[in-house]
């Protein structure tokens, strides 16, 4: 049992030594360090992961054959009473350059300088897409909705949404054609071949949907603004392999904005015909095939992880059994497994981060021992005298004990309010520290975000705090027992 002098002893030489004040503030502001920084990685995460998932798809088949056929997979897959829809979907890399260049977007380059910027380049992964099909899986609408406000919320402008799917006919909606008269303005501003009257043009261009990062480094562009697409295929074997170029005039339809800047950067969406024709698989050739690379896949809502996971394996099983013999398994991933390595390196930076902020509390663990040890040190004589007054080791060492007690209390009990109030008012405090002195705490513009996402998780500050005071509590116990075994005698001879 401790007795009761103990509680008060420590409270005093608490208050009469400053230096504890340094323990208190150690505390505080690992705690206040922990919560801010973990709850702001917390947002990005969260926002990423909210980002990724709104611009996958439930589950996409890929890995198919170079020559399998959209019409005979579509059959198999939806099949599957979980299905309720599917599009079909052409990758290959290309380029898009701009026909009507314009003055001043030239860039001079040194001959030793390289630009890895694809964007300025025009490299672009061609996405060829049915657009009425790729409506039903949910995302493109959004998409072309969220494209103009990303770019309004930042930069001043005049940025239209695209009409490409409010087409009524079924033919231009497929080709994401722009109105007949956007291409006629088009066409006479970049010097091409139009008709004199705007009311004879018949619009010939298919459309191309780029996204607003892409936008946000070239520029916007005019309805129909004229672009070229140019990639490259092989025909033949090893040994005799044939490179052949490609090449189509299209229109810009508009932009779109997935979420997901990967996507945003790098992708450009076109007619799935159109890029079709440019790979040799034109409709109107009897021989053509109606190629795709992958199929992605809508399921019922409210499926659950395992029911999404045994719909993935019954649908690689029938697009197996669909496939031509001899060819190679498909593979069927869910939204995480399409984005594994990115959703991974960020699981891993968040892990890291919170290595970095452990070794913080160790440091504030550590003021706390050294600050208790050195009390130890300087009131020997003062444990001599508790002893001889009757006092017990048990509760001599208590009085360090309860000292190290209270000071992880104080500090974290700081920590928190500091933390909590830091992250609810960490927008406000960055737009006054950008209005007032034009800095910072988080460059928004940097990681492209509205505002800076901060998520404080109730269970993670528990957490913290739990974890703080437990290890104030052990660090404190190590002084604490050194002044419990102290001899009595020796204490009261000490000098």
């Amino acid at each position: 049992m401790i007795d009761a002098f103990s509680p008060y002893v420590a409270w005093r030489y608490l208050l009469t030594r400053r230096i504890n004040l340094l323990a208190v503030g150690g505390v505080m502001f690992a705690v206040w360090a922990i919560l801010l920084v973990d709850s702001v990685f917390t947002g990005f995460v969260s926002q990423i992961r909210s980002d990724v998932r709104a611009s996958a798809c439930d589950l996409m088949v890929t890995e198919l054959p170079h020559d399998a056929s959209y019409e005979a997979l579509r059959a198999a897959i939806e099949a599957d009473a979980d299905v309720v829809a599917t599009a079909p979907r052409l990758r290959h890399h290309g380029m898009l350059q701009q026909v009507r260049v314009r003055a001043g977007s030239a860039r001079n380059q040194g001959s030793s300088q390289v630009d890895f910027d694809h964007t300025a380049n025009g490299f672009a992964l061609l996405i060829g897409i049915d657009p009425a099909r790729e409506e039903a899986i949910g995302g493109l609408r959004q998409w072309l909705v969220r494209g103009p406000e990303e770019l309004a919320q930042r930069y001043p402008g005049d940025f239209w949404p695209s009409p490409a799917l409010d087409e009524t006919d079924a033919g231009r909606k497929g080709r994401l054609a722009m109105p007949d008269a956007d291409e006629w303005r088009a066409r006479r501003r970049a010097g091409l071949a139009h008709e004199p009257d705007v009311a004879n043009q018949r619009g010939a261009w298919p459309g191309v949907l780029l996204g607003w990062q892409r936008i946000r480094r070239l520029g916007w562009f005019a309805r129909s603004e004229p672009f070229d697409v140019v990639c490259a295929s092989f025909t033949g074997g090893d040994g005799d392999a044939v490179l052949h170029t490609h090449s189509a005039r299209v229109g810009f339809a508009g932009v779109f904005a997935t979420g997901s800047r990967a996507a945003d950067e790098g992708m450009a969406l076109l007619p799935i015909e159109t890029l079709r024709t440019m790979l040799g698989h034109d409709a109107a050739d009897p021989g053509s095939v109606d190629v795709v690379t992958d199929v992605a896949v809508r399921l019922r809502p409210g499926l659950g992880a395992a029911a999404v996971a045994a719909a993935g394996a019954r649908l690689r099983d029938r697009v197996n059994a669909a496939l031509p013999p001899g060819s190679p398994s498909c593979l069927v991933a869910d939204w995480e497994q399409q984005n594994v390595t990115f959703l991974s390196a960020v699981a891993h930076e968040q892990g890291m981060m919170q290595f970095v902020l452990f070794v913080v509390m160790l440091v504030a663990a550590f003021v706390i021992y050294a600050t208790l040890h050195m009390m130890v040190v300087q009131k020997v004589k003062d444990i001599g005298i508790l002893a001889a007054i009757g006092g017990s080791p048990r509760s001599v060492g208590a009085v360090f004990l309860l000292g190290g007690l209270a000071v992880a209390l104080f500090g974290t009990a700081l920590g928190l309010g500091v933390g909590v109030l830091s992250a609810a008012n960490l927008n406000a405090a960055n737009e006054w520290m950008y209005a007032n002195f034009q800095l910072e705490l988080f460059p928004r513009r940097l990681f492209d975000l509205r505002e800076v996402p901060c998520r404080l998780e109730p269970s993670w500050a528990a957490t913290v705090a739990v974890g703080a005071i437990a290890l104030a509590v052990v660090v404190a116990a190590v002084p604490a027992r050194k002044a419990a075994r102290m001899n009595p005698v020796l204490c009261l001879a000490h000098e």
